[in-house]
């Protein structure tokens, strides 16, 4: 997904000029979170066992991922799901990978 989301920017993988628009599930409450991060890695480097993060993509520019964000947030949550189903099937949680980059 991490490659997918700076290939889809056309810009090279620096972190530190990115920003990025993210989806956790509580896995307590079962309710969809959407955030909005410059750090990704810090964001999620302390996670709470709660939050799985189930999705992520990056923008070059904060005003699109402001957008991105606001889109997401209009959406119902059986819309947001499917669109999540179509990049994350089983709903894997996503530290490993965000860890790794």
């Amino acid at each position: 997904m991490l490659k997918q989301a700076f290939l889809e920017n056309n810009m090279p993988p620096s972190h530190s000029e990115l920003t990025w628009v993210y989806i956790f599930l509580d896995k307590e409450s079962m309710e969809l979170n959407i955030g909005f991060t410059f750090n990704l890695h810090k964001r999620f480097s302390k996670a709470d066992t709660l939050e799985k993060p189930i999705y992520y993509r990056s923008f070059s520019s904060p005003f699109d991922a402001l957008a991105h964000k606001h889109l997401l947030d209009c959406l119902t949550k059986e819309s947001v799901m499917h669109q999540l189903r179509q990049l994350n099937p089983k709903l894997n949680n996503l530290i490993p990978e965000i860890s790794d980059g």
